[in-house]
């Protein structure tokens, strides 16, 4: 009895639960885009190029202005920085004036084409428009609260457009679109003293598309929006883009969507690629001189003693050079610096007593070391004699030092 119980007791709260969760939540379909994918992810005038193509139309995708299309054809300009260079303007002004179709967003119509060639002026807004504007306060609004399941207004941005009487109809249907574009437009009109447009749409505050003759070719302005994928197939945006570009068959549009620019440093290797592998060698070297080295730049020289016949060309290159008296005084000099080194207090010694204290430690006799030391002329057997005497002088003080003065040379001198 007890498990029937707890069986029903179940069955009960079960129920409760399902009615709770029918009760309180609301089950609603919602629409969800299927992502874009391939060229169409890439590229977001896709479905317009593939419209045009399907109705008989030449299409050329192009990533910069930098050459103009043919005469005759069509250019959808939607690039934002398509006058990056000077002479571009120049160009496309002269390719209209030629029989070029142009056809560009409101947006891109700045002051200096409205002054320089293009016969438009900005329409002011109608006056009932800027009442309702300057009747709003400047403060934030205040909105209503929206129920959490409430769907946004579908095609809240669709407004109505008519092409008036003045122009020929683009369809033999009807002369009015629907149009849907998150665009705001700025809206234009004929200049001053200019003919009347040769197309024109009409919406509820003004003037929402306008073509123009200029020179043999025309311009054509229109709200931009309704171009991109996402737009293209809703209400008549579609039907306003053919009548737009003056959609023919066998005519040839062209779209410049955006400046797309090879990579700096691609572009600099498929231009200059023998330079650039020239300065990454002369960079390496550079690199590699100025490294820390492992080792000397060549091999230390031996310390072992000349040979003969080597000392003997030296010697005699030597002579050959700078003379008998060079050689003595280098010869003097030699013993000179080997005394200051073995012997205490040489520096500040006379000529005399210089020569005795080398005498005294090297054995030699005092007077023979004055002659080989002193200035004087000299024949070439004296020459001889006398360098003779110093090298064997220097040998010993610096075989034999260094040496200490006995204390009757230091009192004598």
């Amino acid at each position: 009895m007890n498990a029937w119980l707890v069986r029903i007791g179940s069955v009960l709260v079960l129920a409760a639960i399902g009615f709770w969760l029918v009760s309180a939540t609301e089950w609603a379909d919602t629409e969800i885009p299927t992502p874009a994918s391939g060229e169409a992810k890439k590229n977001s005038f896709y479905g317009a190029q593939v419209m045009l193509r399907e109705l008989g139309v030449q299409v050329v995708k192009h990533d910069s202005l930098d050459t103009m299309p043919p005469a005759q054809a069509r250019l959808v300009l939607a690039s934002s920085h398509w006058d990056m260079f000077p002479e571009r303007e120049q160009r496309l002004r002269q390719w209209v004036e030629q029989g070029g179709h142009l056809v560009m967003p409101s947006h891109l119509v700045n002051s200096d084409l409205l002054e320089g060639w293009i016969p438009l002026v900005r329409e002011k807004p109608p006056a009932g428009d800027e009442k309702k504007e300057s009747k709003e306060p400047s403060g934030p609004r205040k909105r209503l609260p929206k129920s959490q399941f409430a769907e946004p207004a579908k095609d809240a941005d669709c407004h109505a457009v008519t092409e008036p009487e003045t122009v020929p109809a683009s369809f033999a249907g009807g002369r009015s679109f629907r149009i849907c574009t998150w665009w705001s437009p700025a809206r234009y009109r004929p200049a001053d003293k200019q003919p009347p447009p040769l197309w024109t749409v009409l919406g509820a505050k003004g003037t929402e598309a306008i073509r123009v003759q200029v020179g043999r070719g025309t311009v054509t302005v229109m709200p931009w929006g309704l171009w991109h994928n996402a737009s293209l197939t809703r209400g008549d945006n579609a039907l306003f883009a053919v009548a737009a570009v003056q959609a023919r068959s066998g005519a040839e549009v062209w779209f410049v969507a955006e400046e797309t620019r090879e990579p700096f440093l691609r572009w600099i290797w498929n231009k200059g690629w023998a330079a650039l592998l020239v300065g990454l060698l002369a960079l390496a070297v550079a690199l590699w001189r100025a490294a820390v080295r492992f080792g000397p730049l060549a091999p230390s020289a031996g310390t072992h003693r000349r040979s003969m016949a080597e000392q003997v060309r030296g010697t005699a290159g030597f002579l050959h050079m700078h003379g008998a008296d060079a050689l003595h005084a280098a010869q003097l000099r030699a013993l000179n610096e080997s005394a200051g080194r073995q012997l205490r207090g040489y520096a500040r010694r006379d000529a005399a007593a210089r020569a005795a204290a080398i005498a005294q430690a090297t054995g030699l006799e005092a007077a023979m070391l004055v002659r080989a030391m002193g200035e004087r002329a000299r024949h070439a057997g004296a020459m001889s004699v006398d360098l003779e005497v110093l090298e064997t002088a220097r040998r010993r003080l610096d075989a034999h030092g260094p040496f200490m003065p006995s204390p009757s040379s230091s009192s004598t001198s």
